[in-house]
């Protein structure tokens, strides 16, 4: 109920959580195959009152059913989902209003999934100069949609799974059943930048697997152009064509202020101004950094990290690097 449908204040007791955990005695899985199984013998057969639903005394896996249509039917279900479903789609700062229309879409719709989520990509708020890159990207999205830009082949082996873990995300990791983080102040601090600006040059330097600039659709194209030509192509093919003036500037020169000094952060706890850095990056968390999840299940995208390790590249393979690199590719 706190995770899943009506959230953490919506509106059910202790009371209740005890109901419904009586309601679901004897439901279980058979060992050998993994098929769930009612065992009738072992089910609390009195009765029960489920967030102001009574149920019977004398039945069996009919009360177990009947909650799963209770807290699904129950309107702060509607608004803890579609509140996540708009948070995913349009940007951490969930619209009140557009989650009151969408909620009330599901409920009409007895939680038809497909038209809540038409509800919020139809909107204008989906569409809003806002919502436009407001999405910080998973390190799984990182990963798949840098592999995607360069065309790559798909991989067979663990080694692009390791990579995903490795900026802080592993796939099937979380050790809490509240699933990932869906917002950007959980994926990004000092040492998250520093591993995702050096992914993006270890695929453009090949060490990724499936991925080569050599397959890269646009590389042939661009390779014997000039260096402003072909920042102008990366941008177009990679960035939608659509960058900050800075970006700009560092494709053409090259060079990624933030390196050295994210990398001194990373170590230190501060910046190279001898500022603090907030709380969350102090060089105590640092050091405390040795696994890419906490024992808490949070992500640790600023983990001990073989990407920490610069990639030394020059001309096109470099624009490519920065570029998946850039702060415009990690929105989505």
């Amino acid at each position: 109920m706190e995770l899943h449908t009506l959230g953490v204040d919506g509106g059910y007791t202790q009371k209740d959580v005890i109901e419904v955990a009586r309601a679901l005695t004897g439901w279980s899985m058979n060992p050998r195959d993994g098929q769930f199984v009612f065992r009738p013998e072992v089910h609390d057969a009195a009765d029960k009152v489920v967030l102001g639903h009574k149920l019977a005394a004398g039945r069996g896996i009919d009360d177990g059913e009947d909650v799963l249509d209770i807290v699904a039917r129950h309107p702060s279900t509607a608004r803890f989902i579609t509140t996540k479903l708009v948070r995913h789609f349009v940007s951490d700062s969930a619209s009140p209003a557009l989650v009151r229309e969408c909620a009330s879409i599901f409920t009409k719709t007895d939680g038809d999934i497909r038209e809540t989520v038409r509800c919020i990509v139809t909107s204008p708020e989906f569409f809003s100069r806002a919502a436009y890159r407001a999405k910080v990207k998973t390190p799984f999205e990182v990963v798949a949609s840098a592999l995607r830009a360069m065309n790559a082949q798909a991989d067979t082996t663990p080694r692009t799974a390791q990579l995903v873990a490795r900026l802080g995300q592993p796939i099937f990791g979380r050790q809490t059943p509240d699933g990932w983080p869906d917002r950007a102040d959980a994926w990004m601090n000092t040492g998250a930048i520093l591993n995702r600006i050096n992914f993006g040059l270890a695929v453009a330097a090949g060490r990724v697997p499936g991925a080569s600039l050599e397959t890269w659709p646009y590389s042939t194209s661009l390779r014997g152009v000039s260096r402003p030509a072909q920042v102008d192509g990366v941008i177009k093919a990679i960035l939608g064509d659509q960058s900050s003036t800075e970006t700009r500037a560092i494709l053409l020169s090259g060079e990624n202020p933030l390196i050295e000094k994210l990398a001194s952060a990373d170590s230190s706890g501060r910046d190279t101004a001898d500022n603090p850095m907030p709380d969350d990056m102090s060089g105590q968390a640092m050091r405390q950094a040795r696994g890419a999840v906490a024992k808490n299940g949070q992500p640790r995208p600023n983990a001990a990290s073989p990407l920490n390790r610069p990639v030394n590249l020059a001309g096109l393979a470099q624009v490519v690097g920065l570029a998946l690199g850039s702060p415009e590719f990690q929105r989505r």
